[in-house]
């Protein structure tokens, strides 16, 4: 069975990507895993940071992130999987790509990131031999 992963951070373009991996999942009879990544260079470990309030924002929100993202694939009846992790985004996606076997990588051109999801897909695209797709922003 195929697998996709997408990358979301919860942002509108994010929900544009989501909207194209759960079309590509669909199409593929594909399960789609969803990842938020907290940026550990951002957020520290709560329990270890002065900025515990911040950190725990950013889990929550990378909860609901994935939350969301997984209720509109189940509205599609498509098979999908959600998880938060903490890292640098680039990192954590790959190593999560090559966990699942991921057939395919989905992020959005722009988000809710100090680094644009841009970047993030630049890097991701320049490290792995997988598929990546970009979806680009439209207004």
């Amino acid at each position: 069975m195929a697998t996709i992963l997408l990358a979301t951070d919860g942002s509108e373009y994010a929900r544009q990507a989501a909207s194209r991996a759960i079309d590509l999942a669909s199409d593929r009879a594909a399960t789609l895993h969803v990842i938020c990544v907290v940026d550990q260079r951002r957020f520290d470990d709560p329990a270890l940071s002065s900025a515990e309030l911040a950190t725990i924002y950013a889990e929550d929100h990378a909860s609901v992130s994935v939350a969301e993202v997984t209720e509109m694939a189940d509205s599609r009846s498509v098979p999908v999987e959600g998880d938060t992790r903490h890292g640098v985004p680039h990192e954590v996606i790959l190593q999560y790509a090559e966990e699942i076997d991921a057939d395919a990588i989905v992020v959005g051109e722009h988000g809710d990131h100090e680094e644009h999801f841009s970047g993030v897909g630049r890097t991701v695209t320049e490290r792995t031999d997988r598929d990546v797709i970009v979806v680009e922003a439209t207004p």
